[in-house]
């Protein structure tokens, strides 16, 4: 019979202590997120205050880099009314709801259809069934769902086309509906009313022929075209009421006769102190535990936006170093880079750098990127995995080839896979096609020019 027995065991743990982890949460927050946290910062502690750029601040990008555009410049009598001549246009709700009175519909169709429009999500479709928006509106307005029905014949005549469809094959169909009456506009709502989707590709296409006997050749073709002219969201395109989300850069990098240069965007990184008011009432008082927490809790934001600037700021110096080819020649330059690679180099855990590039942004002369852009996985290394290049730049070599191609003639995925292999990248050809793919280009039979 065994007996109980009592042990101990010596273990070693890290834990992460409450100023590092928000250190890190601070670390993985987008500028946008971040300039919310700091709102709530200074509303909960008055020992913060914000300080402001000099002189209004600095613009959204350095000027070294900024290239204006030709003829760009407005001066004279044409400057002082410029703003009048910019239009404000209406949203697709406002747009919509200024059609009812363009309709010859009576007072109570009109009413419905005003509610119809409100119900119509972002695409322009109605998501919601009539039962359900009869069912959800207040009981004095005693709500049909024939009259709603009613009601939506008349808004799917108002414009864009297939405005107020309840689905994909609906929006097509009212989409067709203003086309000319043709042998062309029948097959074509033929097609989607009862083989929607089971044309993509050339075997698919045949078997759809043989189910259209008294359709030529020309004909089904035209009409697979037109399909593909449709707009498969009405409200593609058009204004909508929630605000345009912007993407504000980090840090940029512009060229001095210095060479490339790193800079923070003022503007992206919250400027903030201690009230200097409250420390200097304070310094020669003992503070209650109260105050001291809230002063250890304002030195602990200040540090973690400190640390969150320079981790920024090391991992953007070390995509400039290993991506200098990226900034002289452009995505083909891109070299192989990985997070675990970075981690290695700055002295980081690889879980802090993933941090670092999630929702951060770099401003160059060719455009604003991610900092995730500049990782990539090396494709095509030799036996001993050196080498290779990174999938960016296979990808980009692959649209630089297709685009010289000559179009009578496209390069299969064969021949495209013998190209990048002249250039030193050896790839199988199922990895070329799943390139292609990625980059939405279609195969040699559909590029074909006849």
């Amino acid at each position: 019979m065994s007996k109980a027995a009592l042990s101990l065991k010596l273990k070693q743990t890290q834990q992460l202590n409450q100023n590092l982890q928000q250190s890190l949460r601070v670390l993985h927050m987008s500028s946008q997120a971040l300039e919310d946290e700091v709102a709530d910062w200074l509303a909960d502690n008055p020992f913060l205050e914000k300080t402001e750029l000099p002189d209004g601040g600095e613009p959204l990008l350095p000027q070294q880099y900024v290239k204006p555009a030709e003829h760009a410049h407005v001066g004279g009598d044409d400057a002082a009314d410029i703003w009048a001549t910019v239009a404000s246009d209406p949203d697709l709700i406002a747009q919509l709801h200024a059609q009812v009175c363009e309709h010859p519909l009576d007072e109570t169709t009109a009413a419905h259809v005003h509610i119809l429009i409100d119900s119509l999500d972002d695409q322009g479709y109605l998501a919601d069934s009539l039962a359900d928006i009869a069912e959800n509106m207040p009981l004095e307005w005693m709500l049909d769902e024939d009259d709603l029905a009613e009601a939506l014949t008349a808004l799917q005549r108002f414009d864009p086309p297939g405005i107020g469809a309840r689905d994909l094959r609906e929006s097509l169909l009212l989409q067709l509906a203003r086309h000319e009456l043709n042998d062309v506009t029948l097959c074509a709502a033929k097609l989607v009313r009862n083989h929607l989707g089971q044309w993509q590709t050339a075997s698919q296409q045949k078997q759809l022929q043989r189910q259209l006997p008294g359709v030529s050749n020309d004909v089904f073709q035209a009409a697979l075209q037109l399909i593909g002219s449709l707009n498969p969201f009405p409200a593609y395109g058009l204004t909508s009421a929630q605000p345009t989300a912007y993407v504000q850069p980090d840090v940029a990098i512009y060229e001095t006769s210095k060479g490339w240069q790193i800079e923070t965007v003022k503007t992206s990184w919250p400027q903030l102190q201690l009230n200097s008011e409250y420390t200097e009432l304070l310094a020669d008082v003992e503070l209650t535990p109260e105050f001291k927490s809230k002063m250890q809790e304002a030195q602990a934001h200040l540090d973690s936006l400190k640390l969150r600037q320079s981790t920024v700021l090391r991992l953007t110096e070390w995509i400039l170093a290993k991506q200098a080819d990226f900034f002289t020649f452009g995505p083909i330059g891109l070299a192989p880079l990985t997070l675990k690679e970075t981690a290695q180099a700055l002295g980081l855990a690889e879980s802090t750098i993933s941090r670092a590039v999630n929702q951060k942004y770099l401003a160059c002369p060719r455009g604003v990127f991610a900092l995730r852009y500049f990782f990539s996985q090396a494709v095509s290394q030799n036996e001993n995995n050196e080498g290779g290049s990174s999938q960016t730049a296979v990808k980009t070599l692959l649209e630089t080839l297709i685009s010289q191609e000559d179009p009578k003639k496209p390069y299969s995925d064969n021949a495209l896979t013998e190209q990048l292999a002249k250039q030193g990248i050896n790839l199988a050809r199922r990895t070329v096609a799943k390139y292609r793919e990625e980059l939405r280009i279609p195969p040699a039979h559909q590029r074909k020019q006849r």
